[in-house]
């Protein structure tokens, strides 16, 4: 199913969508639907033309999990950063977003000098948790407690992110540079776990402007879903709505950022990506899940 929250004379309801149409129902936003195991095909409702109502972001977490650095080319692009990080039997890279970073779907991203000088985007895949998590899941059943996916654009100012020491080796700094007004993009739904034949071999792409600056597969994660799930669940209590992002391909602007050790890296097939700039339109598709598309000013 395609699951959605939309605004309907004022109020946030949920529905799932057909043929370009919605079925909305009284339940107040999908977020309720999770977390009461609410089925939305027995529930009363009524069709209406998607025309006629306002899609909302489908959840609105207190705060989205995050883990990255988990496509190799992305990280052959740039400077070792996080070297050793989410290799085999490593920490995983974790980090926070809070609620309040999430945009609007109609909202664009407005530049200015207090979130960061050099804004990047990122196209992911994100994890919808659904019930019954166990703590310290097990990488193998993790995704029996999924509840769906969606598609994340996790904006990140790479000027706040990338530091140098006084040796010349780097680390990052994630949480001023991942938390920002509009950093936290979602896609209009959330696609349902059992939609998805096969969550990896799922493609991923990024374009701007029109033209492509990412193009990668799931095949190619270095850590599984599972994996990330059951890292989560070690030190968290995973409950349901939970919303987890995972990393994103290369092809960003920091590549191509050489006073920020990008290499310069352009995956085949398409165009060198840039730091955003106003009038930038940016389109994050994830095969099968959804899109996001958003302009910069």
């Amino acid at each position: 199913m395609q699951l959605v929250s939309v605004v309907d004379r004022g109020a946030r309801k949920a529905g799932y969508l057909e043929q370009g149409r919605v079925f909305v129902t009284d339940v107040p936003g999908l977020d309720v639907v999770i977390s009461q195991r609410i089925n939305l095909k027995s529930t009363r409702g009524a069709w209406r033309p998607l025309e006629d109502v306002t899609l909302d972001v489908p959840l609105r977490p207190g705060a989205i999990l995050g883990t990255g650095s988990n496509y190799r080319d992305h990280l052959v692009e740039r400077v070792e950063a996080s070297a050793g990080v989410n290799e085999g039997g490593e920490a995983l890279e974790f980090f926070v977003k809070t609620g309040s970073t999430l945009a609007n779907l109609d909202a664009p991203l407005h530049l200015r000098p207090a979130i960061g000088k050099k804004i990047d985007q990122e196209t992911e895949l994100g994890i919808v948790m659904g019930h019954g998590c166990p703590s310290g899941v097990s990488e193998e059943r993790a995704l029996d407690f999924v509840f769906g996916y969606l598609v994340i654009n996790d904006l990140t100012a790479r000027d706040k992110q990338v530091r140098f020491a006084s040796d010349g080796s780097s680390f990052m700094v994630l949480g001023g540079s991942k938390n920002f007004t509009g950093s936290t993009r979602f896609s209009n739904q959330v696609v349902t776990a059992d939609e998805i034949p096969d969550i990896y071999d799922v493609e991923i792409k990024t374009f701007m402007n029109g033209q492509m600056t990412q193009s990668n597969s799931t095949r190619n994660l270095i850590n599984s879903f599972g994996r990330v799930i059951s890292f989560f669940s070690n030190v968290l209590d995973l409950t349901p709505g939970t919303v987890i992002t995972t990393g994103t391909p290369g092809g960003t602007g920091w590549g191509q950022d050489k006073s920020l050790g990008g290499k310069g890296f352009i995956p085949p097939g398409c165009v060198a990506a840039h730091y955003l700039r106003p009038g930038d339109e940016v389109r994050s598709v994830v095969q099968g899940v959804g899109e996001i598309v958003f302009r910069v000013d």
